[in-house]
């Protein structure tokens, strides 16, 4: 269901966008800026923009591949650490894919001012649910992230690849730590 959700929640969001012929402007007032945060100090501003930003897709192929990759991995990791804490990890590997591609931006490739949008930082984060699960599919797709954020930064694409190693690792880690408490608790003496 909550898959479900939020894969209904960036169609309603990608549609009004569309339909109102307002898409460009949703993306200026509520993308994230990385030099906004980092560089210009705009902190709450910038702190909407992190999470409004995983919400809003440039097109058709962009909203398509996104949701279709939510679609297929997040039932799985939905049912295996349940609701709450699944909603927790999309949210922020989706904030983690932001700031790590925000870093890079702004003070590596000096492109801090272009906008980020998207939801591959949190969808990263469900790949990340399902490798500290034990699917090593999921770190295989981190390694051929990791080569497209060097192809990229070199020839220049538009796709935040810096984002979805950030969401992936964020995902990753804390599911790592959620494991590892639940085994403390079930065995504290181990």
């Amino acid at each position: 269901p909550v898959t479900t959700v939020l894969v209904v929640v960036n169609i309603l969001v990608f549609a009004y966008g569309i339909l109102g012929n307002t898409q460009n402007t949703i993306i200026s007032q509520y993308g994230f800026v990385p030099n906004g945060l980092f560089k210009d100090g705009y902190l709450e501003d910038s702190i909407v923009r992190l999470f409004t930003s995983m919400f809003i897709h440039a097109g058709i192929a962009h909203i398509a591949f996104n949701l279709f990759a939510l679609a297929y991995m997040g039932g799985f990791a939905e049912r295996s650490i349940g609701k709450p804490k699944f909603i927790a990890i999309y949210l922020l590997a989706g904030l983690g894919g932001a700031l790590f591609h925000g870093v890079i931006a702004s003070f590596l490739l000096g492109n801090g001012n272009s906008v980020l949008i998207g939801a591959s930082g949190a969808i990263s984060g469900i790949l990340g649910i399902s490798a500290a699960l034990g699917d090593i599919r999921g770190y295989y797709w981190l390694a051929i992230q990791v080569l497209y954020v060097f192809i990229g930064s070199v020839a220049s694409l538009s796709i935040a690849f810096a984002a979805h190693v950030g969401g992936f690792i964020t995902g990753l880690v804390i599911t790592k730590f959620l494991i590892e408490v639940e085994r403390r608790k079930r065995n504290p003496y181990k």
